[in-house]
């Protein structure tokens, strides 16, 4: 195995600028630099990242908090796509991602600010994180991002979907379109942006001056099954809403596999709506109609936002983003 004193001996030059070539100092001249470049790929001679960091106090590695507080985890699809798009874009800059796990062995004392510590973490990309486990990581220094999630302080970013404002909008919509019974599926509310939505909810109902009916305001956990059982609860009520909407079309698409069980047309009884546009909403029959979360660019945008809070020396450098989203209309509602 190639060693750093044989790049340097078959490159003509010492052992201290070879390091400097790997860690792209400004005071080795670009054809040396290529050189050592060049002849440390033929010799297949990989520097160690640990002595490396010790050189450049960087990991090149960012840390993904990610507790999964509905249980799918990386199976949820707009969760995949979303880390997919960071990952694919902060791989560009030459940095890897490490999702730090919630779940410890019973010997492990170690909790995720002490993981963050050792492993010497460039930054950190929040999703879902609960607002208890956000105020802990605040307590070390580190640049942070908020995916989907708004988080406030130093050195501290956030990339969202205005999901309040879009629910909100969603209800003046189909408002205007005739429906006046609104039933709705929410999410688990330690998650922030399941709360940001049922806001809207309540919100745009209050603006178009219908009081909401409780039967029909459900928990669907922002999952397959969670919409499948807040589905049958409104469904076991006395009358039925003209219209259901998701907070999550992972949940939406549960809703419209029970609807189907008990033979009810969609949407000539119930329309349907869900939220964040994944896939299989285009897929499924009846197509679901959804608000689309622009996930390329949210993904693009937390790396963008996180790479400007590393590389930033301010000690206070807000970044907060919001992406518009986009009404989809399918066959799920009558014409909108």
């Amino acid at each position: 195995m190639a060693t750093i004193r044989d790049v340097a001996k078959r490159a003509g030059v010492s052992v201290a600028a070879v390091s400097r070539a790997f860690n792209n100092y400004p005071d080795i001249n670009a054809d040396t630099k290529a050189n050592i470049l060049r002849i440390a790929e033929e010799l297949r001679f990989y520097p160690s990242a640990t002595a490396r960091n010790l050189v450049t106090h960087r990991s090149n590695t960012i840390g993904v908090v990610y507790p999964s507080l509905d249980g799918t985890g990386l199976r949820h699809p707009f969760i995949g796509h979303l880390l997919n798009v960071f990952k694919d874009a902060i791989g560009e800059q030459g940095y890897d991602m490490m999702l730090l796990s919630n779940r410890r062995a019973p010997f492990d004392r170690w909790g995720i600010l002490d993981r963050i510590k050792h492993r010497d973490l460039d930054g950190v990309l929040l999703i879902g994180t609960p607002e208890e486990a956000v105020d802990e990581l605040m307590q070390i220094d580190i640049p942070m991002v908020g995916l989907d999630y708004v988080v406030t302080g130093p050195k501290v970013g956030s990339v969202t979907s205005d999901n309040r404002r879009a629910i909100q909008d969603l209800v003046h919509v189909l408002y205007h379109h005739g429906y006046r019974k609104f039933g709705f599926l929410h999410g688990p509310l330690k998650i922030p942006v399941a709360v940001e939505r049922l806001q809207g909810f309540y919100s745009g109902l209050q603006e178009v001056g219908i009081a909401p009916c409780s039967e029909w305001i459900q928990n669907g956990l922002f999952t397959l099954e969670g919409g499948q059982a807040a589905m049958e609860k409104i469904l076991s009520s006395k009358e039925w809403p003209d219209v259901v909407i998701s907070s999550a079309d992972v949940c939406a698409i549960g809703a419209m596999q029970i609807m189907h069980s008990r033979g009810i047309d969609i949407p000539d009884q119930i329309s349907l709506v869900g939220f964040d546009d994944i896939e299989a909403a285009s897929y499924i029959y009846p197509q679901l109609t959804t608000i689309s979360q622009d996930k390329e660019q949210m993904g693009q945008l937390a790396a963008e936002v996180l790479f400007r809070l590393i590389r930033s020396k301010s000690d206070d450098l807000p970044l907060h983003y919001v992406v518009p989203t986009k009404l989809m209309v399918r066959q799920s509602t009558r014409p909108l």
